[in-house]
């Protein structure tokens, strides 16, 4: 199959991003989550395959179970719906380009899980409360905070302040996790993730469940595209 130019690729990725936004999503936003779990991060993610077989499946594909089950972290768990997306995009930009497709989570090289996982993950117990305000239309003011995750990666968490009526930020708060490869405090990070239900907490951390309406795993389509292409896949 002849090549597509790469404004061809930037075209079909921004048409695919706009078709995720349609998504039907597995969470709905519904604040805190109830009580905590008699059980490791990964044995919650086990409790609740109806939200992350897929999830752990990646995990365990990583080799990531032990940081899961016996070191004190946070995890922004991304939801099956958001694995399932982003492979289905992959897929299409992969067929574009004449290389053969992923047909299962296994195809994917354990590089890329491991990779693009270490984005979730953060060393310590992070609760909603521990986390500053953002607000993203002052963000100079109400910047959040910019912090390192699990593997060193520059990601940036923040509470969304809602109005009620007329009173300003005391309404509902909303957590947001977000990928920042060029940090700054004037405009903000671009790949933004809302959280769904937060402070679940197992045994060993803390977990919070991410929205999967809009949000692709990794956070940027065309990095883990990316990665798929540096380790292989799409080659027979």
């Amino acid at each position: 199959m002849k090549k597509q130019p790469l404004p061809f690729l930037i075209g079909l990725a921004a048409v695919l991003l706009l078709f995720s936004a349609c998504k039907k999503d597995y969470y709905q936003d519904s604040g805190l989550a109830k009580g905590k779990f008699d059980g490791t991060v990964l044995q919650y993610l086990k409790a609740r395959p109806d939200y992350f077989k897929n999830l752990v499946k990646t995990i365990e594909m990583a080799q990531m179970e032990d940081i899961l089950s016996k070191e004190e972290i946070t995890f922004f768990a991304p939801g099956d719906a958001s694995i399932d997306s982003t492979i289905r995009y992959t897929n299409l930009m992969l067929y574009a380009t004449g290389l053969d497709t992923i047909k299962s989570i296994a195809d994917v090289p354990p590089q890329v899980w491991r990779e693009m996982l270490g984005r979730y993950i953060f060393r310590g117990k992070i609760m909603l409360n521990d986390v500053p305000q953002v607000d993203w239309s002052l963000f100079s003011t109400y910047h959040g905070e910019y912090m390192k995750s699990y593997d060193d990666v520059i990601m940036h968490l923040g509470v969304v302040y809602h109005d009620e009526g007329s009173a300003k930020y005391v309404g509902y708060r909303q957590l947001f996790i977000s990928y920042a490869p060029s940090p700054e405090l004037s405009s903000g990070p671009s790949f933004i993730a809302p959280v769904a239900s937060v402070n679940i907490e197992p045994t060993n951390g803390v977990v919070h469940a991410i929205q999967t309406k809009t949000h692709l795993f990794g956070f940027s389509l065309f990095e883990f595209y990316n990665r798929c292409i540096f380790y292989g896949v799409g080659h027979k």
